[in-house]
């Protein structure tokens, strides 16, 4: 049922596309008075959890120990802290939060993980979705910044999974192997995962970002 303290009527204007379209989600589900539970893997700081929660979303925030008096800090100081809850998990460490969930965020999460990791971790992404539930996601693209002197770039995706070049490594903190996409990639991607592929696009910054859903 909605709580009357959320606003669903009210969607904040944010940068971040893929953000948009899972807040516009949660706001139409809490119209329906349907509210959302949510997983966002890898949370980093808690600022889209916070988001979600602030619509009506409870929200379960997952990435490293380290980030939990963080995530939590931020949620209490946005009067969201009983909407948030946090879950010390990783894409590649240990197993991932079963659910079931309506929706999962899964923004940057994938560049580290080889490409048939990545199948399987997106697999069980989707797995934890509730029947029709969606996948919002996004992967580092070959053709932004990112792929300038990427090794991997003439190699087909299955096989790229290669270091930055040493200048931009430390222009994003980014040391260890990734695996850039393209947008036919990430459909792919998706697709034999078992998702059916809602939309895609690239962002300006050539970004490559998805929305799937559990069938």
């Amino acid at each position: 049922m909605m709580d009357p303290q959320f606003n669903r009527n009210f969607v904040p204007m944010v940068s971040d596309e893929l953000e948009r379209l899972i807040l516009q989600e949660i706001a139409h589900r809490g119209r329906a008075n349907a509210d959302s539970e949510v997983l966002d893997l890898p949370c980093g700081e808690g600022h889209h959890a916070v988001a979600m929660a602030k619509l009506g979303a409870r929200v379960l925030a997952a990435d490293q120990s380290s980030r939990e008096t963080t995530v939590r800090g931020r949620a209490l100081a946005s009067a969201v802290g009983d909407r948030v809850d946090f879950a010390a998990a990783g894409l590649r460490e240990g197993p991932l939060p079963a659910g079931p969930f309506d929706l999962v965020f899964c923004h940057h999460g994938i560049y580290r993980l080889a490409y048939p990791e990545a199948r399987r971790v997106v697999r069980a992404l989707l797995k934890s979705l509730r029947i029709g539930g969606k996948l919002f996601i996004s992967a580092y693209g070959l053709h932004s910044a990112l792929g300038e002197g990427y090794a991997d770039a003439e190699k087909a995706v299955e096989e790229r999974h290669s270091c930055l070049t040493p200048a931009l490594a430390s222009a994003y903190n980014i040391t260890e192997p990734v695996c850039l996409y393209t947008e036919r990639n990430l459909v792919t991607l998706l697709f034999e995962a078992g998702g059916s592929v809602l939309k895609t696009f690239t962002t300006t910054h050539g970004t490559v970002k998805g929305v799937a859903v559990r069938l």
